[in-house]
């Protein structure tokens, strides 16, 4: 169940380039780039380097306590995601982690580590949807879940109902439950972070590398009790965001115009995507609630290493290409590959 993943670096040492010269659709990362008050803020916290860090990270915390309308002591900031879960899953004593699959390649590193999972497999023939009542036949199980509110791949994603009811499942059989909320912003869905009031067995966790595109600069956080908050803090050290990832993150959410500015950028790209999607043979294809494509196709292409060829980095799952909203340039060329790529297999059918 685990996903090959490809990576940007492997395929630029592959063919010995540049990771820059890599289109990379394998990602969810905001295709507007960081945002110009996040650069102001990198240049500026360049002058504090020669300073320790602020190791409770209280500038950042501050701003994501106002995001999600909670107190700054409900509020852990971090550096790297993937530490961050191990933090979770160790002071917890998780021994197996009920996971979705397909999961977001963001994951890749810590399906790799240590911990066990459990895969509950989304079909593709039901635009992956999630089937909740499976989800609750296999929890108990397992010590912990975790789940992407919104899906980065479901055709259907959660519904702020769906996730009550998870919470309250969760509660019932007295199993850890992380709430994924990274991708949340690319969506019309609400932060759960207000339902967690209470629950000290459930978590909302989130990077704000993908949508705020510092992907170079991690920055990650978790929202949920105090209490919670602090077992995880004294039982094993959490390592906060450098200087300028926090400066950066922290001015990435005060800037209400880059929200703006990418859903109008989505809608407009939309339009154009899906105009040359329906002018390719052999294939349908669906959006996700993150505002990706799924492309599907009437039968198997042979020949997606082409995308290789012009040095674009794919993802394959379980027969079907994710297409993540990129720049319109990239966009095109990844377009016009996969037509040329079902426009051939399509002349070659007899």
């Amino acid at each position: 169940m685990k996903r090959n993943i490809p990576a940007i670096h492997d395929l630029a040492a592959q063919k010995k380039i540049s990771a820059h010269r890599v289109m990379d659709f394998t990602n969810s990362a905001n295709p507007l780039g960081p945002s110009s008050r996040a650069r102001d803020a990198i240049r500026k916290s360049i002058k504090m380097i020669d300073r320790p860090v602020d190791d409770r990270a209280r500038y950042l915390k501050r701003a994501i306590a106002r995001l999600h309308n909670v107190q700054e002591d409900n509020v852990l900031a971090s550096g790297s995601f993937d530490d961050l879960v191990a933090e979770i899953t160790r002071s917890f004593n998780v021994g197996r982690l009920l996971c979705p699959a397909p999961y977001p390649s963001y994951y890749r590193n810590i399906v790799e580590g240590p911990i066990a999972f459990d895969f509950l497999a989304l079909e593709e023939k039901d635009h992956f949807f999630f089937d909740e009542r499976l989800w609750e036949a296999r929890l108990p199980g397992c010590d912990a879940a975790v789940i992407s509110y919104p899906s980065f791949i479901s055709g259907t994603p959660l519904t702020h109902d769906d996730v009550l009811r998870m919470i309250a499942h969760a509660e019932d059989r007295g199993a850890l439950l992380i709430i994924d909320e990274t991708l949340i912003r690319y969506s019309d869905a609400g932060s759960a972070a207000g339902d967690i009031a209470g629950h000290p067995k459930c978590l909302i966790i989130s990077s704000l590398t993908e949508y705020y595109a510092l992907q170079g600069l991690p920055v990650s956080y978790l929202i949920g009790e105090p209490a919670t908050l602090s077992v995880i803090r004294q039982r094993f050290p959490v390592n906060p965001p450098s200087t300028p990832a926090a400066a950066a993150a922290t001015q990435s959410l005060r800037d209400t115009a880059y929200h703006r500015r990418t859903r109008k950028y989505f809608a407009d790209e939309h339009a154009f995507i899906e105009e040359r999607l329906k002018k390719i043979p052999g294939i349908s294809f669906y959006t996700t609630g993150c505002g990706s494509f799924i492309i599907q196709f009437s039968h198997a292409p042979s020949r997606t290493d082409i995308f290789s060829r012009y040095n674009i980095l794919v993802d394959t799952i379980s027969g079907c290409l994710f297409f993540p909203v990129k720049n319109h340039k990239w966009n095109a060329r990844y377009l016009k590959t996969l037509k040329n790529i079902m426009g051939e297999q399509h002349d070659e059918t007899p």
